[in-house]
This record gives C-alpha cells, sequence and structure tokens, in this order.
C-alpha cells in the first residue's frame, strides 16, 4: 500500500532537540575524595538531573497528565489533539487506551492532517468501535486526514469559529482526481466513510465532494451548509 500523505502546502515535521552531552564529558575524571571536588560534583549532577526533568515535562504541555505523539491526557476520560498524525499514530493511540481505557471524549484543536492515511484509519476505527466522541472548540482547527479522524467519533460536535479543511490525497506522484471515479485507488477512502457509518451513497458522495474540494497543495474551508449536507456533525 502507498503512504498517502494528506498534508497542506508549507506543512514540516517538527524535530525534537537534541541533549548537549558536552555536560557528561569529564565526569568520569572527577577527582571525588577532595571534598571541593564532591561539592562540584553534587553541583554537577544536580545540574544533569535539572536538565534531565525539563526534557521530560517538555513532553507534556502544561496542565495535561501524559502524552502519546499529538495526542494530550487531559484527565482519565478527555483527550486534546494537537499536532500532525505520524506514521506511528495507530501505535500511539493503542498505547493511549491501554492506560487510559476510560477515554470518552477528544477535543481537537490544531490539527494539520496526517503522514500515512492507512495508520491514521487503524486509529479511526479503534475510536469509533469505543465510541468516543469527538468535538472541535471555537480555536478548533481540523483539516485534512484529522478530518476524517474527526469523522470517526460517536457524536460529533463544533461550536462557531471551528474550520474544517479538506482536499484531496496524494502518494506525492498521483492525486485522488487522477484516477476515474470507478478505480479501485478510491475504495480504500470510501470503505473508511462506510464503516464508521455512512451509507455506500453517502460515503462516495462524501469522498468525492473531498477530493474536488481542492488540490493536495490547496485547502477548502468548509461552509456551514456543507458541514449539514454532508453530515460532517451529528449533534
Amino acid at each position: 500500500m502507498k503512504n498517502l500523505e494528506r498534508w497542506p502546502s508549507g506543512l514540516r515535521r517538527t524535530l525534537g532537540k537534541r541533549v548537549n552531552t558536552k555536560v557528561f564529558r569529564g565526569f568520569e575524571s572527577l577527582p571525588l575524595c577532595n571534598p571541593l571536588s564532591i561539592v562540584n560534583f553534587n553541583k554537577l549532577t544536580f545540574f544533569i538531573t535539572l536538565c534531565f526533568c525539563i526534557v521530560l515535562l517538555s513532553n507534556c504541555k502544561k496542565g495535561y497528565q501524559d502524552r502519546f505523539g499529538p495526542f494530550y491526557i487531559l484527565n482519565d476520560t478527555t483527550i486534546v489533539m494537537n499536532g500532525d498524525m505520524g506514521s506511528r499514530v495507530d501505535n500511539q493511540f493503542d498505547r493511549l487506551i491501554s492506560k487510559y481505557p476510560n477515554i470518552k471524549l477528544m477535543i481537537m484543536e490544531d490539527c494539520p492532517g496526517s503522514r500515512n492515511d492507512e495508520q491514521m484509519f487503524k486509529a479511526a476505527l479503534q475510536l469509533h468501535s469505543l465510541s468516543i466522541n469527538t468535538h472541535l472548540p471555537s480555536n478548533g482547527k481540523i483539516q485534512s486526514g484529522a478530518v476524517d479522524l474527526y469523522l470517526s467519533g460517536d457524536k460529533r460536535t463544533m461550536v462557531e469559529g471551528a474550520k474544517i479543511g479538506v482536499h484531496a490525497w496524494s502518494d506525492g506522484s498521483s492525486s485522488a482526481t487522477d484516477y476515474p471515479t470507478n478505480h479501485s485507488e478510491h475504495q480504500l477512502y470510501i470503505n473508511f466513510y462506510k464503516s464508521i457509518g455512512y451509507s455506500q451513497q453517502d460515503a462516495e458522495s462524501l469522498y468525492f465532494f473531498i477530493i474536488n474540494a481542492a488540490a493536495p497543495e490547496d485547502i477548502h474551508w468548509m461552509s456551514e451548509q456543507e458541514i449539514i449536507d454532508y453530515q460532517i456533525t451529528n449533534p
């Protein structure tokens, strides 16, 4: 299967910062028999421990209990999603559910898309099977593959100000609209929409709307009427 990139143009993955290893050099050569050296050793140990704690804390935003990729644990029943979905999103979501099995709501804030749709579908189907609800707050902005994750929610709600952006998928060399409507390349998506509750007709209608709404390098922000017509929310 192809890895289908569904990111808006201009997006890049954020690489983790490296820890400066120079602080460890000379550690083994400290003359511990000297009292002054012991003081210096304790200072160095404290500094290393402090740096380590800062690195650990930076992995989770203030106010959250835990983090699994773009998923932040607000409490035992609520996830806040912020960020893109990488190629390990299915494993991240599975580990999240294993540790927090009582999750019932996912609040989606700034979610630009998915790096690999097939892995995203696995996470989405698990979310759907667990009857987890999805919600867009007023600052919520979901795009591309994140829209499919939102659609997998049992109850899907949003408030005024939230934005939903769609466009055609691309595998890097071809895009969805390069294939005729009866081509097998479309079935992955149509079958996904059916598996989360859409009828065959509604699944096809939604899918072909999405891929014709904007090119892979562009984005179409859905109108209020389009959100109603394609059953994006189901309050």
